[in-house]
């Protein structure tokens, strides 16, 4: 089980060509289990909503909207968080990602900024790159 945070679906909405659109469409086929609280949902929706008016994606809005509904269609619903942790990490919306993979006891978030998440590994969580994560699960690994 990965939680992917919302950096990943914005670069795999940018480009059809890195990482973190191969993590998209193995999410959206169901090769790949996520995890996603309704917080981490509305966090998406926010930044694929401000790609398709920046013009910074390859989809058009409602392309955008059908991805995201795709994806969150294949996404394990964790709801309600029942243990709130925050402040714990220095971006609230990292917090989220941070609660939603504790709740859905994943052991993995994709992230761009894994720095952001050096205390994830408290909690028994790696913080990984999505290029790290597909090279992974291209070995055989489990996430």
């Amino acid at each position: 089980m990965v939680v992917l945070d919302s950096n990943v679906v914005m670069a795999g909405m940018f480009s059809r060509r890195g990482a973190s659109f191969w993590l998209l469409e193995r999410a959206i086929s169901g090769r790949l289990a996520i995890a996603v609280s309704v917080a981490l949902a509305l966090e998406y929706e926010d930044v694929m909503v401000r790609s398709s008016s920046l013009k910074l994606s390859w989809a058009s809005r409602d392309e955008i909207e059908d991805v995201l509904n795709a994806l969150l269609a294949r996404a394990r619903l964790v709801q309600p968080i029942r243990w709130r942790r925050r402040p714990l990490l220095r971006d609230p919306g990292d917090d989220l990602v941070l609660e939603c993979a504790l709740d859905a006891g994943a052991k993995t978030i994709a992230t761009m900024n894994v720095r952001d998440f050096s205390e994830a590994a408290r909690f028994g969580v790696e913080a990984i790159r999505p290029g790290d994560l597909v090279a992974r699960l291209r070995e055989g690994e489990k996430p």
